[in-house]
């Protein structure tokens, strides 16, 4: 039987809560334990029945007087909740993250050639990286294909 490594980063997610804030070119989001996500990809929160923010919607009016705040808009979305399932589309490298039954995080890797997000753990010399390649694949980095293991300060 083959060893499923992606199955094992997703479970290695799970349990942990999530920041959000804007980054130097797109999105960070720190989980707890040490590990983060760079997001340039589009995403969105799914919460109370519809999109509750999508990353498109930071810095608009939508007819207000004053912007969407997106990391404001993130944490009132995911405070207090934990990762309750992961999982990663094996044909897309699309990343969702499910936090109870209500609210959920969709990464869309949307394109053939750009990287759409990278989650990883610790430095290059000793930590581990997946990322979202274009067109679908993933790129796992530091890990040993024969016994993987997904590191973190938990």
């Amino acid at each position: 039987m083959e060893y499923d490594v992606v199955a094992e980063f997703e479970a290695c997610l799970v349990g942990r809560s999530c920041v959000i804030g804007r980054g130097e070119h797109g999105w960070a989001f720190d989980l707890t334990g040490g590990v983060f996500l760079t997001v340039s990809c589009p995403w969105r929160i799914v919460s109370g029945g519809g999109i509750a923010f999508g990353s498109g919607d930071h810095g608009e009016l939508f007819g207000g007087t004053s912007p969407v705040d997106g990391e404001a808009e993130a944490q009132g979305a995911l405070d207090g909740k934990v990762i309750t399932a992961a999982s990663v589309d094996r044909q897309t490298a699309d990343l969702t993250l499910q936090f109870g039954q209500e609210t959920r995080i969709d990464l869309f890797n949307a394109s053939l050639g750009h990287e759409g997000w990278q989650a990883g753990y610790g430095p290059r010399e000793n930590g581990w990286s997946v990322i979202a390649l274009g067109g679908g694949e993933l790129s796992l980095i530091g890990i040993d294909l024969n016994e993987p293991r997904f590191a973190t300060e938990d």
